[in-house]
């Protein structure tokens, strides 16, 4: 009696269709193949901004460090530095549009693959490696100088008696 209520309540539906569905693997091979070539698209356009980038960067620092005497001059260097800033600054938000872009994508293309978490702990476990590293480099510069620092007395005492040892009267 419950069990009919509950049903009743969300109008459940019973499957009446018992027909065999085929599964059709192709559309997802199609969708990863779709992606690899986006991702490929965004690379290329990557390398393109990134050589404009430089280019750009290249200007300015000739601009930056040209020498020009004539007042005229200093005027049309001053807009064409800003014209080139500007213009840096388009190509690096559109670099990073990209990035953000290629790196949804090969999220995506991570799930379609069933490797997602796996490459996320990957990545984990890298920055927690690295992050150990890190520290204990730290830890070991940071304990090796405090040694040299209580040891510097007896370094002092060793080195005054090399002196006087040596040291002809």
């Amino acid at each position: 009696m419950l069990r009919a209520n509950f049903f009743k309540f969300f109008k459940y539906k019973k499957n009446s269709n018992h027909e065999i569905v085929q599964y059709n693997s192709n559309k997802n091979f199609s969708v990863q193949d779709q992606i690899k070539t986006n991702i490929i698209e965004i690379d290329q356009k990557i390398l393109e901004i990134s050589k404009s980038l430089i280019q750009a960067q290249f200007v300015k620092l000739r601009s930056t460090f040209s020498k020009s005497n004539n007042f005229l001059e200093q005027i049309g260097k001053n807009a064409y530095k800003t014209e080139v800033e500007d213009s840096i600054n388009w190509h690096q938000k559109q670099l990073k549009e990209l990035y953000f872009r290629r790196r949804e994508l090969e999220i995506n293309l991570e799930k379609l693959k069933g490797i997602f978490w796996l490459n996320r702990i990957k990545r984990l476990l890298r920055i927690i490696l690295i992050g150990f590293f890190i520290f204990l480099t730290l830890f070991i510069f940071l304990s090796g100088f405090m040694i040299i620092i209580y040891l510097m007395p007896l370094i002092i005492l060793i080195l005054l008696g090399y002196f006087l040892s040596t040291k002809r009267y």
